[in-house]
């Protein structure tokens, strides 16, 4: 008997973890919603007045019904065959990246950042990717992203040729901070996903710089 009652405990208790996560991804769901049309408003703008600088959450929180965004298109997650990718093999990462005026390429793998430069150009090429949408062994999302240390290696092939960037940088910044958009003097990729896992409070921001190609 003591056995039966712990199994329908047990039972009981995955009955509500369900029922708390269908309360809750709503939740979660709206807030990648907004921060993601945030960043399709900053896209747009790039795309028609060129890079600029972004300081007022606010004034773009306005403008965000402008872009609505559709986050339930089924993704299509067969893209072994795109040879423009960024891989960092200590986080089993290996997206296929995409340039793209719209923020809807996230449900692919990794976008391009309109604005920003292109990898193995001098300037800062800014790179996004979801990271609770997939889940491992799905190699296209960036879950495992806090697992890249100081001094890794990744590699970003792009339009033929392959470039190698050591990690310089790694940091948790607020949503508020578009200064990781803004271009330098050096060849450098910047990747960008929410923190912590599983919320979007956060951004878990890793900074790599061109070693060779």
């Amino acid at each position: 008997m003591e056995i039966k009652k712990l199994l329908y405990i047990k039972i009981g208790l995955a009955f509500l973890a369900v029922g708390l996560t269908g309360l809750v991804l709503p939740f979660i769901s709206f807030g990648v919603s907004e921060d993601y049309v945030i960043l399709q408003t900053i896209a747009q703008e790039r795309r028609e007045e060129g890079a600029v600088s972004i300081q007022d959450r606010s004034v773009i929180q306005s403008e965000a019904v402008e872009y609505p965004i559709s986050l339930s298109v089924k993704p299509d997650l067969n893209l072994s065959d795109i040879e423009d990718r960024l891989v960092i093999p200590v986080a089993k990462i290996d997206m296929p990246i995409f340039e793209s005026d719209s923020v809807n390429t996230l449900l692919k793998g990794g976008w391009i950042f309109p604005g920003t430069a292109r990898p193995g150009q001098i300037g800062n090429s800014v790179i996004f990717g979801h990271r609770f949408r997939y889940l491992p062994p799905i190699t296209n999302t960036f879950y495992s992203l806090d697992k890249v240390e100081l001094g890794d290696v990744f590699v970003v092939s792009w339009q033929g040729r392959v470039f190698r960037y050591q990690v310089t940088e790694k940091n948790i910044i607020e949503p508020t901070d578009f200064s990781v958009l803004n271009q330098t003097d050096e060849s450098r990729i910047t990747l960008i996903t929410c923190a912590p896992l599983f919320s979007t409070k956060q951004r878990l921001v890793i900074v790599g710089i061109l070693v060779n190609e």
